[in-house]
């Protein structure tokens, strides 16, 4: 079977906040993001995640050598498929998501006395 993915993937290795955001009172907790396209991200959780739930994903791209400040990066996804990983003790969770709205956010430089 060849490769059915819409968009280039990326790897990457950053912490991730995960909000669930249909459910009342929110829940967050962290993840560890492992690769993105413009499309949809796929990353490790230990909390379970069922497949169709609505969240959004926080985490913050590194800053470039030359400009010093990293962007801070919101999207609202979907969860598509739910994997358990096989990893030891604890349960760990591979989570594919489609990215609904994604928005980059540079932080605003304040003068601190």
């Amino acid at each position: 079977m060849g490769e059915r993915r819409k968009a280039k993937r990326y790897e990457v290795y950053l912490p991730l906040q995960v909000c669930m955001s249909r459910k009342s009172p929110a829940e967050f907790h962290t993840a560890q993001l492992r690769d993105i396209s413009r499309a949809g991200v796929f990353f490790h959780s230990d909390t379970r995640i069922e497949t169709g739930a609505g969240m959004e994903l926080t985490f913050a791209l590194p800053a470039e050598r030359n400009r010093g400040t990293s962007v801070l990066v919101r999207a609202s996804a979907k969860a598509l498929r739910v994997s358990l990983i096989e990893s030891g003790a604890s349960p760990l969770y591979g989570v594919a998501a489609t990215i609904d709205r994604l928005d980059f956010v540079r932080p605003v430089a304040t003068n601190a006395a």
